[in-house]
């Protein structure tokens, strides 16, 4: 079996599956693409034989059904998981951050008030590395980058508790 999921290592959906896989004592090879349109087309062109996606996702309806209607790949399992804990962070030094850089599922996870720009990125993980280049002040991001020198914890986010999407050929 070849799963794919949004990448790239490390991501929620990274987290999520391994735990899945790993809960089910299933060995499998785990490939990431850069977005859900990514995944559905490693899916189509025979790369995987599963896909997973958070059902928060914004595009997880329109991912489920071009996979099935058009692609014949069928939602074959739903469960319930638990994410990594996220964190607002900034870059050191940074007394009033003004930009944040997020995921767009995880936009109502916390207070965003006091920020004028909000940057949408494709993962938690690229929030963190956008952080790091100095591209933003702020970070939605993954908690344990709270360790990363340079950067410090500005607000704890509880981790989400979502329902996940398993699709594959039958």
């Amino acid at each position: 079996m070849v799963w794919v999921t949004l990448g790239p290592d490390g991501t929620n959906h990274d987290f999520v599956l391994q735990k899945h896989l790993r809960e089910r004592d299933s060995e499998a090879r785990i490939i990431h693409a850069p977005d859900a349109t990514g995944m559905l087309e490693r899916c189509v062109r025979g790369e995987a034989t599963h896909m997973m996606i958070c059902a928060a996702h914004q595009m997880a309806s329109e991912i489920v059904a071009i996979a099935q209607y058009t692609h014949g790949i069928l939602l074959t399992d739903t469960f319930i998981a638990t994410s990594q804990p996220l964190a607002v962070l900034t870059r050191s030094g940074v007394e009033q951050p003004r930009t944040i850089a997020l995921h767009p599922a995880t936009r109502s996870y916390t207070s965003l008030a006091e920020f004028d720009e909000v940057v949408e990125v494709s993962s938690t993980v690229a929030a963190f590395e956008g952080l790091q280049r100095g591209e933003v002040e702020c970070a939605l991001t993954l908690r344990r980058y709270a360790d990363a020198a340079d950067v410090k914890l500005v607000r704890p986010v509880d981790a989400a508790r979502d329902a996940w999407l398993v699709l594959s050929r039958g």
